[in-house]
């Protein structure tokens, strides 16, 4: 049996992709010789380490490069090809949302990565796609309490998006919420995909009167515009809604107070964070990439759930694997959550966090977490669930 994981091993999202791939390498070996979650009291689940129904679990690998059109070239090759029986990956939206139509053509079932755009979960959902990386709907949720106790109310902000549907859909996510707390914007620009040199509208911002900066980027180019706006405007509030380990790790010092959220944090501290962070660090232990970051663990908590699915089903058959796997309650480290049934959304608490001074910081430790991660669950008839309608099988 071959799972299929098409990620971004290269381009700007290349850290985060390849972040997932050892993630989706960790949870097969644990799936087919135990180990981590699988041998883990506090994971409940019908797996034992033995493969799936019998049968040692493969996978095939694709680099989507960031391009949803070749995301999209990928999946199709995966299962035609190699026979994946599931696709799993989508370091960026775009390649979500190419991985989950093949899915659909395709009848496989696909477990969403990165992927942090609303659609995918909301006006593009399907029947045979699942998230557990909460949307940008959730992530604007969870920051807006924590930016109006930090800065107050009444706070003129200038925002920088990526020109793409993710970013757009960010920026506007923020916007709603940043609006009921009494922010107003007062500039705005978008830059596209692989930008390298954000310096030009640092400077366009230099007569701008504004309070906080709010950077809707993802990948490298959050990192280089972080480098940017913290030498221009070294005294600057800035927040990065969707952060992560691998654009701090780059950005260095000049993450220091960045507030933002992430999918997963090394420093969580729970039965099954711990497990999951000692059974990465001891696979790639003298590597690089040791400290597993939140990229790592949405792709080990998806594949796991998965093939959980499919040891409750007793069979490969897709539509009983996604009966088994809507209304799953399940923990991955956060406390309980749900895969809901209505959009195939997880509903899962979000962390916030903030970036740590430079000398504060350490290998695989760049911020800090704010309070207890998030809870910002919304129902089936609100948010991007609204516009969600997954059909019959």
């Amino acid at each position: 049996m071959t799972f299929g994981f098409n990620v971004a091993s290269s381009g700007t999202y290349s850290a985060a992709g390849q972040q997932e791939l050892r993630g989706f390498e960790l949870a097969v070996k644990h799936i087919n010789n135990g180990g981590g979650w699988v041998t883990n009291d506090s994971y409940e689940s019908p797996l034992s380490g033995d493969g799936l129904l019998g049968k040692d679990v493969e996978y095939a690998v694709e680099d989507t490069g960031g391009s949803s059109d070749t995301a999209r070239t990928n999946a199709q090759r995966l299962v035609d090809s190699e026979e994946a029986i599931m696709l799993a990956g989508g370091t960026s939206s775009g390649a979500g949302v190419a991985n989950q139509e093949v899915a659909a053509q395709n009848q496989v079932v696909y477990m969403a990565t990165m992927a942090h755009a609303n659609s995918l979960t909301g006006a593009e959902c399907n029947r045979y796609a699942f998230r557990e990386m909460f949307n940008s709907h959730m992530t604007a949720e969870a920051l807006a309490p924590v930016l109006r106790e930090e800065y107050g109310e009444n706070v003129n902000y200038a925002k920088f998006f990526e020109k793409n549907d993710w970013g757009k859909t960010m920026r506007d996510d923020m916007d709603a919420a940043l609006g009921e707390i009494g922010w107003s914007p007062v500039w705005e620009h978008s830059s596209q995909v692989g930008t390298s040199d954000f310096s030009q509208y640092a400077s366009e911002i230099k007569s701008v009167d504004f309070d906080v900066i709010v950077l809707s980027l993802r990948g490298l180019d959050a990192a280089n515009a972080l480098r940017a706006f913290r030498e221009a405007f070294p005294d600057s509030d800035i927040v990065l809604p969707l952060a992560s380990l691998e654009v701090a790790q780059t950005a260095g010092d000049a993450i220091d107070g960045v507030l933002g959220t992430v999918a997963w944090s090394p420093a969580i501290t729970s039965p099954l964070s711990d497990t999951f962070r000692e059974a990465f660090r001891g696979e790639y232990s003298g590597t690089a990439a040791s400290i597993p970051s939140g990229s790592a663990h949405i792709a080990y908590t998806q594949t796991l759930q998965y093939a959980s699915a499919v040891e409750r089903a007793g069979t490969f058959n897709p539509i009983e694997v996604i009966a088994e796997l809507e209304d799953h309650g399940y923990d991955a480290g956060l406390g309980s959550q749900t895969l809901r049934a209505c959009d195939h959304q997880a509903m899962r608490r979000v962390p916030v966090v903030r970036g740590k001074p430079e000398a504060e910081q350490s290998y695989g430790s760049y911020y800090g977490l704010i309070g207890e991660p998030a809870n910002v669950q919304y129902g089936c008839d609100s948010g991007p669930a609204a516009e969600c309608s997954l059909g019959g099988s």
